[in-house]
């Protein structure tokens, strides 16, 4: 039997939640700040479990043991939580150990220029959600509707899929921002026009 991958992971369109170990961090602030209750949301659909930014040990270690079980491996992150899922696929690449799927909504830096790279070929399927409208607080953020921009995300090994919502509106009148880029990913997956290059089977 084979899994078969037609969009960003769900529960719809995977075979079972058993299948699964699905690992998410949150953003900065804990988990009713920006959007992480969406995340939340989505990752508990799932049967996952969040972790703070800071919990990178945890995480790994959850991870580590979905794999000794041959789960199938799924890492996301938010914000501050993205940096830190981007930080851990590099961990667990050095550790030979493989990630279905990495998907990241706005991971930012301090540095309007940072591409975040993926070091090792351990991912089946790598998704970046980011934005670079109108930021409300300066260069550095902190406070607003939408403090941060998400950058992009390179590896030498696979095409990591760049979902880009510069210019694009959450609802009327509000551009997407990062603090609402995790609902306007996740409502925008259905009725994306470039899914079809995302799709991939992954043997059980």
């Amino acid at each position: 039997m084979s899994l078969t991958i037609n969009s960003v992971p769900s529960a719809q369109n995977l075979v079972s939640k058993n299948t699964l170990a699905v690992a998410g961090f949150y953003g900065a602030g804990g988990p009713n700040a920006g959007d992480n209750q969406s995340l939340n949301a989505w990752v508990s659909h799932m049967g996952g479990a969040m972790f703070s930014p800071l919990a990178k040990r945890q995480a790994r270690q959850y991870l580590i043991h979905g794999a000794s079980q041959g789960k199938f491996l799924i890492l996301v992150g938010y914000s501050r939580g993205g940096t830190a899922a981007i930080k851990l696929a590099n961990v667990l690449g050095r550790l030979g150990i493989s990630l279905s799927h990495l998907v990241i909504f706005d991971a930012h830096s301090v540095f309007d220029n940072k591409t975040f790279k993926l070091r090792y070929n351990n991912i089946g399927q790598a998704h970046n959600f980011f934005q670079r409208n109108p930021r409300s607080a300066g260069q550095y953020g902190w406070w607003g509707i939408n403090p941060y921009w998400g950058c992009p995300l390179q590896s030498n090994y696979i095409e990591v899929q760049q979902i880009d919502f510069t210019g694009d509106y959450f609802k009327t009148g509000i551009l997407v921002s990062h603090l609402n880029i995790v609902r306007q990913s996740l409502a925008a997956l259905p009725s994306a026009s470039n899914q079809e290059h995302l799709a991939q089977s992954l043997p059980t």
